[in-house]
């Protein structure tokens, strides 16, 4: 409610008689007129906080959302707009954890990579063909999440530096956020730009 439905609420409540009057202007007016500015204000701050109980739009809770899921953390870098904080905490909320294909795309989406793909490995066996590629036991524990063509890869051009590399590669964050939750038993590589 606004304020003026406040001050008409509260004048309702008024015992009846000609000694508690609110008529406009009098002093009675004022003091339900402040009366109903804080009210006004503390039911527009319920309804924000209403909001913030998602943590899509969370704003004014966005900190406490982070600490109770320990978030900024160790795969954080640098400065992360209100977006990609209220991201992070959705991720971490939504994430059922465990060992599975699908999960590692869906991390890589959130993080930004949609369409990425994961190649597992097993070890070569007599069974297999010339063309397969030879592999030991190892590899078994091996995995590529394959990212699509175009995506975080930067070429030099004839206005880079002689010092510059030719071609680089990379998301920090990604990679942390993808070893972390790799199963400690395993290996996860990752190929940018689907090389």
């Amino acid at each position: 409610m606004n304020q003026d439905r406040y001050a008409d609420q509260l004048a309702k409540l008024l015992p009846p008689g000609q000694a508690l009057q609110a008529e406009p202007g009098s002093d009675m007016a004022i003091v339900l007129g402040s009366i109903a500015t804080f009210l006004a204000e503390v039911d527009t701050r319920a309804s924000i906080l209403l909001a913030e109980s998602d943590p899509r739009q969370a704003v004014y809770l966005l900190d406490e959302w982070e600490a109770s899921l320990g978030l900024p953390d160790s795969c954080t870098v640098g400065e992360q707009t209100i977006i990609d904080r209220q991201k992070s905490v959705v991720a971490k909320l939504t994430d059922r954890g465990g060992a599975r294909v699908t999960r590692y795309i869906k991390l890589a989406e959130a993080l930004g990579y949609p369409g990425a793909t994961v190649t597992r490995y097993r070890s070569h066996t007599c069974e297999q063909t010339c063309e397969d590629p030879i592999q030991d036991e190892d590899w078994r524990f091996a995995w590529t999440l394959t990212l699509p063509s175009g995506t975080r890869v930067v070429d030099s051009t004839c206005e880079s530096s002689c010092e510059d590399p030719l071609r680089t590669w990379g998301d920090s964050v990604l990679e942390c956020v993808i070893q972390r939750e790799a199963p400690a038993i395993s290996t996860a590589l990752i190929a940018y730009g689907g090389n």
